[in-house]
C-alpha cells in the first residue's frame, strides 16, 4: 500500500511540474487567453490609433480633419511591403482606430492621408512588392510647372513598431501621429486711400521647390513650381486700428491707418505643399499690365516673425508644420506707395525698420 501511494504522488508531482511549465508558456504569450485557442496565437491582432495633434492647438483634430488613410506596412528586416491598407474614417473605431492583422514582428510603418488622389501621386503597391522609399508623394502641376487649384489636406506620419502575439480579445495597440503638409495662404492687398483695388490688376504668386517629397517627408526634388491663387475677391473693408499699439509707426501713417473707416481691398487665397526651412518660398506681387514688383518678400522669414514668445523651444521647421494657416495683409498709402514698414500677419501687427519690400 506505501508503494503504490508513493507511486501516486510521483505522478501527481510529475503531472503538476507539467501544468505549472505549460502555463508559464502560455503566459509569455501575450494574448493567447486560451491553451486551445490556437488562431489567437498565430498572428499580432493590433489596433493602430491614427491621431493628428501636430498643430498649433497640441489638440487631436484627426475627427475634424481627415477622411482616409493609406496605411502600409514594411517589414523592418527586408524593407519590402508587407501589407497596404487603404480605409476611411467612418470605418475605422471610434476612437480612430484601424485593424492591422499580421504575423509578429518589427515593421516600420508609413501613412499618407487625406482625399489626395485627384492632386497627389503615391505609388499603389501591393504586398511583397516595393520598399519604402518607392512611396513617395508628388504634387502634380501643370507642363508650365504652375499650381492653381485649392489643394486638399494632405497629412503624413511614420513609426517603427513591434507587433507581439496579440488576439482580437485583447488586441495590441500602437498609434501614428501625422503632420499636416498642406499650407493655406491668404493675401490681402489694402488701399488706405479708399479707392478700389481691382483683383485682375495684380499679379500674386507663390514661387517654391516643395512639390515632391519623400515616404520620410523630406525633399524629393526641389523643381520650383509657381503656386497661383485658386479664389481671388475684391471688395471694401472696415477698419478699426490704434496706431499707439504699433510702436514705431509714424504720424502720417498712423493718420493713414485710422482716418478712413472704409478701405480698398483685394484677397487672394493659396494652398501650397508643405514649408521647408531648407527652402526659400517668395510670394511676389507684379502689376498685371506693366509686370513690375510692387514687392517681393522670403514667406518663411515673414511666417516666422509671429512665431512668438510662447513657441521659442520649437524649432522654426516645427513650427512651420504645426501652423497650417497665414493671413498676411499689406498696405498701400494714399500717395501709392506700399508701406513696407506695417504688415498684418496672422492679426500680429509686424513693424519693421530693418527691411523694405520694394
Amino acid at each position: 500500500m506505501a508503494k503504490i501511494w508513493k507511486y501516486s504522488m510521483k505522478r501527481a508531482g510529475r503531472a503538476a511540474t507539467m501544468m505549472a511549465a505549460l502555463a508559464a508558456c502560455v503566459a509569455g504569450m501575450t494574448g493567447c487567453h486560451s491553451i486551445f485557442d490556437e488562431s489567437d496565437c498565430e498572428s499580432s491582432y493590433t489596433l493602430v490609433k491614427l491621431t493628428y495633434d501636430h498643430n498649433m492647438k497640441f489638440a487631436d483634430a484627426f475627427g475634424q480633419e481627415v477622411d482616409k488613410v493609406t496605411l502600409m506596412a514594411f517589414d523592418a528586416e527586408s524593407g519590402t511591403l508587407a501589407k497596404r491598407i487603404e480605409v476611411r474614417r467612418s470605418e475605422m473605431t471610434q476612437d480612430h482606430e484601424v485593424v492591422l492583422d499580421m504575423e509578429p514582428g518589427r515593421y516600420d510603418l508609413l501613412v499618407w492621408g487625406g482625399e489626395y488622389d485627384s492632386h497627389f501621386d503615391i505609388a499603389s503597391g501591393r504586398a511583397g512588392e516595393g520598399k519604402a522609399e518607392d512611396f513617395h508623394c508628388y504634387l502634380k502641376r501643370s507642363e508650365a510647372l504652375e499650381v492653381t487649384e485649392d489643394l486638399p489636406g494632405l497629412y503624413h506620419g511614420m513609426a517603427t513598431v513591434d507587433l507581439p502575439y496579440a488576439s482580437s480579445k485583447k488586441p495590441h495597440r500602437e498609434t501614428v501621429n501625422l503632420k499636416k503638409n498642406t499650407n493655406e495662404i491668404r493675401i490681402v492687398l489694402q488701399h488706405l486711400s479708399g479707392e478700389p483695388l481691382i483683383t485682375d490688376d495684380y499679379e500674386m504668386t507663390i514661387t517654391d521647390g516643395n512639390g515632391w517629397l519623400n515616404h520620410d517627408n523630406s525633399l524629393r526634388d526641389n523643381t520650383e513650381l509657381t503656386y497661383r491663387p485658386w479664389y481671388t475677391h475684391s471688395g471694401s473693408v472696415d477698419i478699426n486700428s490704434n496706431p499707439n499699439d504699433a510702436p514705431g509707426t509714424s504720424r502720417s501713417e498712423a493718420e493713414a491707418l485710422t482716418g478712413r473707416a472704409s478701405l480698398g481691398a483685394t484677397l487672394a487665397e493659396f494652398t501650397t505643399s508643405r514649408l521647408l526651412m531648407e527652402n526659400n518660398p517668395t510670394l511676389t506681387v507684379r502689376h498685371s499690365g506693366t509686370k513690375k514688383v510692387i514687392f517681393s518678400i522670403p514667406v518663411n522669414d515673414y511666417a516666422l516673425l509671429v512665431k512668438g514668445y510662447n513657441n521659442k523651444a520649437m524649432s522654426d521647421q516645427e513650427y512651420l508644420d504645426r501652423q497650417d494657416e497665414y493671413n498676411m495683409t499689406f498696405f498701400l498709402d494714399e500717395r501709392g506707395k506700399w508701406l513696407s514698414s506695417v504688415i498684418i500677419i496672422n492679426n500680429w501687427r509686424i513693424v519693421r525698420h530693418d527691411q523694405t519690400l520694394e
